[in-house]
């Protein structure tokens, strides 16, 4: 076996790994075009980047404080922790099978069929696009309030435009100047989020400031008036959108090596590792506030409010720092995601751009322009930045229904007796109970996601995010049946594939019947690509 080539974090293509990675790729019928160089620790970088807990908490916390105390951010954060564990879960064991660029859209395509695939991958394509923009515009006011900014239209504009250009950049640069950077964002958020609850934690037992005792975390700030089911559901919701995000891991697979055996880890580690570091920053912030009542008097600046309070300003601006940072990361992350998932649907023939997002600059080995195509849709959002809460209230959601849309088609291939081989992550008799509860957890989650809470608002405030949804779904259904009348194949490229053969030293997939006629024949053009072979799904 030939030596294992390392450079520094990243790995290189002479690794053996690497050539079974290749091996293993050309079986579902693509070429190896990306640069294939990611370990685990890069690969969860990227899935701890795009939940960055900070990120969410610093925008919601007021919410959740405001809707239902200290109790409510407390408590719904272990259900929402176990809810989306178990959908991770089951990304994991369809990661490890199908580890392919393109991650929710490939596992729904393998595990049920191309229209199904398609859908999901429709629905998650516009959700993570105007999540970009929700993400380089939430770091403006920020920005703003650190520098002493005036936050004028176009101030705000220019910010937003840094988080969106710069992550870009640094995308088409090549995935390894891309994970260097993000690696050190994740850290830098890792310590300091870490860090800060620690600190507060010290404060509220060291210091004689004023703080809480442990009862807080029981405490409803008389949100309960009327009963609390109500206000609990709806403090949920800030934990329900902090913790979404951690299957980015599976749509860099095709950049990751080995990544049957380590896009599953790094998902479930983006989840665990987030859990761990959240919860011990939500104690020490909830133990550390010196008055409820005063805190959610703050409204959303809260947070630097508390800081203030315990530490010197420049601290406090440190952590304003740390937010940022934590925002930068969390845009690069969410590019690289969707540009890694419009270049899949374009390589497979499911947009109708020709295979234009398809392409892989052969310098870079980044999918360029899928890249910008995702900068220049945040750009125009951008441009609306009135409506920009508004659009990512059902994105948020739609996120949602595209994981239960994998969880729906995971259970469907387990009836049809998936998996008949083993990957390196596998269920196994736990698949069954964990999908179910992650299908259950799911449901209830959109549907608390979706609830119309503030009946003083016009309908349509209210009736926004369903109303959303169902546009962008019955365009869908218009495009996808426009497609079909067209004679488009939507199967997603989906294949029985034979086995790998090495010609004039590359992998090639051959069929019994060949290429035009030819027998044993190979495409000249594209020999990874396999057509006119049977479809082939789960039931098969």
């Amino acid at each position: 076996m030939a030596e294992s080539q390392h450079h520094g974090m990243f790995h290189s293509e002479k690794d053996e790994q690497h050539k079974k990675d290749q091996e293993f790729l050309a079986k579902f019928g693509y070429k190896q075009e990306l640069d294939r160089s990611l370990g685990f620790l890069s690969t969860f970088a990227i899935a701890f980047g795009f939940v960055s807990a900070t990120n969410g908490f610093f925008a919601l916390f007021y919410y959740g404080l405001d809707t239902g105390g200290p109790a409510g951010v407390f408590w719904s954060w272990p259900i929402v922790v176990f809810g989306q564990l178990m959908v991770a879960l089951v990304f994991a064991e369809a990661a490890s099978h199908f580890p392919l660029a393109g991650g929710v859209y490939q596992w729904a395509k393998h595990l049920m069929n191309g229209t199904w695939g398609w859908f999901t991958s429709w629905m998650f394509l516009f959700a993570l696009l105007v999540t970009v923009a929700g993400v380089a515009f939430g770091a403006a006011p920020i920005a703003c309030g650190l520098f002493g900014w005036e936050t004028t239209r176009w101030t705000l504009f220019a910010i937003a435009m840094f988080f969106t250009i710069v992550p870009m950049a640094l995308n088409i640069w090549g995935v390894k100047i891309m994970a260097f950077v993000n690696n050190i964002g994740t850290i830098t958020e890792l310590i300091g989020m870490t860090g800060l609850g620690l600190i507060l934690l010290g404060v509220v037992i060291f210091s004689n400031h004023a703080h809480q005792t442990l009862s807080v975390l029981f405490n409803t700030a008389g949100t309960g008036t009327a009963g609390y089911a109500g206000p609990f559901l709806a403090a949920m919701l800030t934990a329900a959108w902090v913790l979404y995000g951690f299957d980015t891991a599976g749509s860099l697979a095709e950049e990751t090596v080995n990544p049957s055996k380590e896009v599953p880890r790094a998902i479930i580690a983006g989840v665990v590792v987030t859990a761990i570091v959240s919860t011990v920053w939500l104690v020490g912030t909830l133990l550390a506030i010196p008055n409820v009542k005063d805190a959610v008097a703050q409204g959303y600046n809260v947070l630097p409010w508390l800081l203030r309070y315990h530490f010197a300003g420049w601290l406090a601006d440190l952590f304003l720092v740390i937010v940022l940072i934590a925002i930068f990361v969390c845009s690069l992350s969410i590019q690289a995601a969707t540009a890694r998932l419009l270049f899949a649907q374009s390589r497979d023939g499911m947009l109708p751009d020709k295979k234009f997002f398809g392409k892989v600059n052969k310098s870079t080995k980044t999918p360029v322009r899928a890249a910008v195509f995702v900068a220049i849709f945040c750009v125009a959002v951008l441009l609306y930045q009135d409506q920009v809460a508004r659009v990512i209230a059902w994105a948020t959601v739609g996120v949602y229904i595209v994981y239960q849309m994998v969880v729906v088609a995971y259970i469907y291939a387990k009836t049809k007796g998936w998996p008949k081989d083993k990957a390196h992550f596998n269920l196994g008799k736990l698949g069954w109970p964990i999908s179910i509860i992650a299908l259950a957890y799911g449901v209830f989650m959109i549907v608390n996601l979706s609830w119309p809470r503030t009946p003083g608002a016009p309908w349509y405030d209210n009736y926004l995010v369903s109303f959303s949804l169902l546009l962008i779904l019955i365009v869908g259904l218009v495009v996808f049946y426009a497609f079909k009348a067209g004679g488009r194949d939507l199967s997603g490229g989906i294949h029985d594939i034979q086995p790998v053969q090495l010609v004039d030293g590359e992998l090639v997939v051959e069929r019994p019947t060949g290429v035009m006629g030819v027998p044993g024949g190979v495409d000249p053009e594209n020999p990874y690509v396999v057509e006119d072979t049977p479809q082939r799904g789960p039931e098969a």
